[in-house]
């Protein structure tokens, strides 16, 4: 019999670590993430995902406080967007952002999407989702 050996877990992949963890970086999350990851950086990987259409549906799954996202209501209309996070209180950062008022904001997994299948023509996820990942899934999102 072949014995399975487990990685262990981090602590962003335990949602109750994760949950205090976000928690803390929300307060300063947007002033600390422009060290890596700049407007110019977020709008050049953007321009992949053919946003010719205002009308596209868009999940940003991981949408924490709404950075990637500003970028998408450039393209799309921000009715159209569909915020995921696990973190409430990253998500409450996103939503006081102006351009971002009319988006839906869904608390919730993204290794366990809440929407039915083809409920977006376009899924984006420009964080890391810090998640074990099975045999099937090495694909992602």
């Amino acid at each position: 019999m072949e014995s399975l050996t487990r990685k262990p877990l981090r602590s962003c992949q335990n949602k109750q670590l994760a949950f205090w963890f976000y928690r803390v970086l929300s307060i300063f999350y947007d002033s600390a993430k422009s060290v890596m990851w700049t407007e110019s950086m977020r709008d050049e990987a953007l321009e992949e995902l053919d946003l010719t259409e205002e009308n596209l549906k868009v999940v940003d799954v991981g949408g924490g406080t709404g950075f990637t996202t500003l970028g998408l209501v450039r393209h799309v209309k921000p009715e159209n967007i569909t915020l995921l996070d696990q973190s409430p209180h990253q998500l409450a950062k996103a939503m006081a952002k102006t351009p971002l008022k009319n988006s839906t904001f869904v608390v919730g997994n993204a290794e366990d999407l809440p929407f039915p299948d083809d409920f977006a023509d376009r899924y984006v996820s420009a964080g890391r989702i810090l998640a074990r990942s099975t045999e099937r899934d090495r694909g992602g999102l």
